[in-house]
């Protein structure tokens, strides 16, 4: 496991420890429904993506942008709304395209033209797991639940 990757990690690990010691404080918003579609669309919606990612990113753009522009939206939906902080910085963390998820992903690709089957196995697994932790606050907003042991599990094969 990189550096890199346990570094993200430790910050969704993070926001992960503190959304959920703000549950019951008026940091954190209440459930929506459509933030929880937006996070479990979407991660269905990278992780295929990336198994795609063999292939030209020339060939894969319009849906990379496609995608790209729907996380945008995901970040804006949850930045807008009130006491959602912690969740709209999960988004930005995934975004980012000098972290070490999906933004940097992308940048990866398109840098490289393909990327090889170790990177996407790698890659998948850091993305689901990002995408569990946002699903897992999301979800810790209408009912308590642990997100501690999807930060802790580490990637998922």
């Amino acid at each position: 496991m990189s550096i890199a990757y346990r570094g993200a990690r430790r910050a969704f690990a993070l926001l992960a420890v503190l959304a959920f010691l703000s549950g019951c404080a008026p940091l954190i918003s209440e459930f929506n429904a459509d933030a929880y579609k937006n996070a479990t669309t979407l991660k269905a919606e990278t992780l295929a993506l990336v198994d795609k990612s063999g292939e030209a990113y020339a060939t894969r753009r319009i849906e990379v942008e496609t995608l790209t522009t729907k996380i945008d939206a995901a970040y804006e939906y949850a930045a807008g709304l009130p006491a959602n902080q912690i969740t709209a910085q999960q988004w930005q963390i995934l975004r980012n395209p000098e972290g070490r998820l999906y933004g940097s992903f992308v940048r990866i690709w398109r840098t490289r033209g393909k990327v090889g089957d170790e990177y996407r196995v790698e890659k998948k697994a850091q993305l689901a797991e990002a995408y569990d932790l946002i699903i897992c606050l999301e979800v810790n907003k209408k009912e308590s639940k642990s997100c501690s042991s999807i930060a802790a599990a580490g990637p998922k094969e």
